[in-house]
């Protein structure tokens, strides 16, 4: 079957060209998952340091050789992994040490990489199961573990260990399973490329297999962060995981008061891991509502936690992705309705993110909330229409004029996605005296963003009663002249081309003398809108301004 594509995360771009827009929510997903990955890896850097690790101050080489050696014994072997450990540990932001520690041994007969590879291959059933056999292999996981979390040369030293890393996930020995499952999702991590590997040589179903245990809690929380890790990339299809039987897994552990409950920690991890196979191909989102996700979703949605909220907002955000006529698909309208039931959490929760006083604190959940609400706003009218009944137009405007850019940007989304709903809805958008701030964004570095205000900007010059002269009362004349002339032949060359396009159009050499008034039906339908004018000069066929779902949506940034 062929796949579709439901790249809906990022359904307001502009073009796939949007190198800005990705790169800022590539940023922003790194540094939460960052924050909360240091939380850990500082808790156990502490238990580390608090072991009072002897090191001897031996040359990494002479630790290697007693590691290659053949005559060591487990607890030599033990000893010398705890001081590499250490060393790894102690210079982890020190990229030039790491290097020397890993490329160590080049006069010997095997480096440090290859030789922890090969101990940990070597390591047998029994062996595992033993006290002493059990630490020394814990400590070459988390040897590996340190190193697969840096650069991608690094990480691919670590591939060899991939099936033995899969066995030790099945074996009984569940601290390697869960130092195995970290070993993973550092890998994964890393690229697209290992990912399609580790997918390739069958990790999806041994990490999914732990989450059916939930009693052990750090091991199901590592595996369902490398579950996460693995789903992240654009070529990654959801086939895999709903295979390997993660649909009724995940439904069995977010019910809560049940002994298949997830703990909150591992629930934060499943979250994210939902926000990727949401935006994957349509059936397997059919599949995942269909069992329930909206009902087992909403209980968490009141939690006061940013790193559960924030992927639990992409999930519903996936859900609410609109076509480009403004219409709710029939298979996708009665879950929308079920997000905006009056017994419903969710837009009272996106309004309490919204509120002034938390999104000063929390600016990023803010943004998030925002970014949920153009993608309803892409939906039927009906739908808007009850976003604007709950008061969703105050907070949008406030945040539009006093906001960062991170929150202005989105609110930006969602004002344009409400205007262009009919003529009326433009009428309300643009009584919050939001055109200026619009005209302010044409020169934003964000292809995106300018992009976005183009669009509302040509609709009002074509919709909007007196829309031409509203424009040019606000300085909209020499903004998109601006523009016009700073952009280069680079990617924003389309911009440029569309704000002369527009300047020519409506404020040509017989404006004010023989131009007709803007005409805009109020409340009736908007005329077609022109929204490739002019197209990108590398936007495929199929692009359309970036509302609606398709192969022409930009790929979500942090999955790749």
């Amino acid at each position: 079957m062929a796949r579709t594509p439901r790249n809906s995360l990022k359904k307001h771009d502009l073009t796939a060209d949007s190198r800005s827009a990705k790169a800022r929510r590539t940023r922003a997903t790194a540094q939460i998952r960052k924050d909360k990955r240091r939380d850990v890896v500082q808790t156990k850097r502490r238990r580390l340091m608090s072991s009072d690790v002897a090191v001897s101050g031996r040359d990494i080489n002479e630790l290697v050789r007693i590691l290659a050696g053949g005559d060591a014994s487990h607890q030599e072997r033990y000893e010398v992994l705890k001081e590499i450990r250490v060393l790894l540990a102690t210079h982890e932001n020190d990229y030039a040490t790491v290097d020397q520690i890993i490329e160590s041994g080049r006069a010997l007969p095997a480096q440090i990489v290859p030789v922890l590879v090969e101990l940990l291959n070597s390591a047998s059933p029994l062996t595992t199961a033993t006290r002493s056999g059990g630490e020394v292999y814990k400590e070459v996981l988390w040897c590996l573990t340190n190193i697969a979390s840096g650069q991608y040369e690094h990480t691919k030293l670590v591939l060899p260990a991939v099936p033995r890393l899969l066995q030790f996930l099945e074996g009984a020995n569940h601290t390697l399973a869960e130092h195995a499952a970290w070993v993973l999702g550092n890998i994964a991590a890393d690229c697209d490329e290992f990912r399609q590997q580790l997918i390739r040589n069958g990790a999806v179903l041994p990490l999914t297999k732990p989450l059916t245990r939930p009693g052990d809690a750090e091991l199901a929380k590592n595996c369902a962060w490398a579950l996460s890790n693995l789903a992240r990339g654009h070529e990654t299809s959801a086939k895999p995981f709903v295979d390997a039987g993660i649909v009724p897994v995940v439904v069995a552990g977010l019910q809560q008061g049940t002994s298949q409950a997830f703990n909150e920690a591992t629930v934060v991890e499943i979250a994210w891991l939902l926000s990727f196979l949401t935006a994957r191909e349509e059936e397997y989102l059919k599949l995942w509502l269909d069992s329930g996700l909206i009902d087992l979703l909403l209980p968490y949605f009141a939690a006061n936690n940013e790193l559960l909220l924030t992927p639990i907002l992409r999930v519903f955000g996936n859900l609410c992705c609109g076509a480009e006529d403004h219409h709710t698909d029939a298979w996708q309208r009665p879950h929308v309705q079920r997000l905006l039931a009056s017994d419903s959490p969710f837009v009272p929760q996106l309004l309490a993110f919204l509120h002034p006083s938390v999104a000063a604190s929390q600016a990023h959940l803010a943004a998030e909330s925002a970014w949920v609400l153009s993608n309803l706003a892409t939906l039927d009218r009906d739908v808007v229409d009850r976003l604007l009944h709950a008061g969703v137009l105050p907070s949008l405007q406030a945040h539009f004029q006093r906001g960062t850019f991170e929150l202005r940007r989105e609110v930006a989304f969602a004002l344009t996605n409400i205007a262009l709903t009919s003529a009326s809805h433009m009428e309300q958008v643009l009584a919050l005296d939001v055109l200026p701030g619009f005209l302010q964004l044409l020169g934003a570095a964000d292809v995106a963003v300018v992009g976005n205000s183009l669009r509302l900007l040509e609709n009002v010059l074509r919709a909007a009663p007196n829309g031409v002269a509203l424009v040019e009362s606000h300085g909209g004349i020499e903004a998109l002249e601006t523009l016009q002339f700073q952009s280069d032949d680079g990617e924003d060359n389309h911009l440029a081309r569309w704000a002369e396009a527009l300047v020519n159009e409506f404020y040509g050499e017989n404006y004010g003398i023989n131009s007709p008034p803007s005409q805009g039906a109020v409340g009736g339908p908007l005329p077609a809108f022109s929204f490739e004018l002019p197209p990108p000069p590398t936007a495929s066929a199929s692009a359309s301004g970036g509302r609606g779902r398709g192969a022409h949506m930009t790929v979500p940034a942090w999955k790749k």
